[in-house]
């Protein structure tokens, strides 16, 4: 057949362009699945919630060191100023 119906050649241009959007299809989706199956899964109820308990441990450990630092700092503080206020009225007794 050298020269084929028109209604052929029409079949034939839809049946190549079908199959090329066919062959684009599943290249794209056989480049897609590695990329998507990388992502991290989300982790399940008791990991989060193990998460969750560990920042909330790690916070607390955190609050109680500054609040420690501070009181100790503060304690410290006090302390030098009764020496001083200690000294300043031997000082004075013994003048």
């Amino acid at each position: 057949m050298r020269n084929p119906p028109r209604w052929r050649a029409r079949r034939l241009r839809y049946a190549h362009a079908a199959m090329r959007f066919l062959a684009c299809l599943l290249l794209a989706l056989s480049m897609a699945a590695p990329a998507r199956a990388d992502e991290a899964q989300k982790p399940n109820k008791i990991e989060r919630g193990a998460n969750k308990a560990a920042k909330g441990v790690e916070r607390t450990v955190k609050r109680t060191g500054d609040w420690a630092e501070r009181t100790g700092n503060r304690a410290g503080k006090a302390a030098e100023r009764t020496v001083d206020k200690t000294e300043n009225w031997v000082k004075k007794k013994l003048e």
